[in-house]
């Protein structure tokens, strides 16, 4: 079954042809409770729409252990930081529930917004949004995490 891009805030503005252009380079996969849909330090080379499920990120401590970042739900996406910088993944991703995804390479989504530039800008500022939003969290995070330590003292 095809993933409703529209649900996806990436994807909010598109119209109908350009979310079929999307779809043409995406795929659909399935991701079972307990399996990672992505490994931190492998590469970051797709973009990953959450369309149905849950998925836990997390970090390797320096003892090798999982600390959990966050728990992202329907209509989130992973792999915007991968986007931009070609690097290699900062986090793992694994399911917490049977979850349905978009994978969409990045090479051919680069490709795509390329040849489009109306998509492209479409495409950047909902980006442009969604990592000043999670910018905005990771600011009140760690300043309570600054007042948690204060308090300590």
């Amino acid at each position: 079954m095809p993933a409703d891009l529209k649900k996806i805030l990436l994807f909010a503005d598109f119209t109908p042809e350009e979310l079929e252009k999307v779809r043409s380079i995406s795929r659909q996969e399935k991701i079972s409770r307990g399996e990672y849909a992505f490994h931190e330090d492998k590469p970051g080379d797709t973009l990953i729409l959450l369309d149905m499920g849950t998925l836990k990120l997390t970090k390797k401590t320096k003892k090798g252990e999982d600390q959990e970042l966050v728990q992202l739900g329907s209509g989130s996406y992973v792999g915007e930081m991968s986007f931009f910088d070609q690097g290699l993944r900062s986090a793992s991703g694994v399911a917490m529930e049977t979850c349905q995804v978009t994978v969409i390479p990045i090479p051919a989504l680069h490709s795509l917004l390329d040849k489009n530039p109306s998509m492209a800008a479409k495409f950047y500022k909902r980006m442009a949004t969604g990592i000043a939003h999670r910018l905005k969290y990771l600011n009140e995070d760690f300043a309570a995490l600054k007042n948690f330590l204060a308090s300590r003292r």
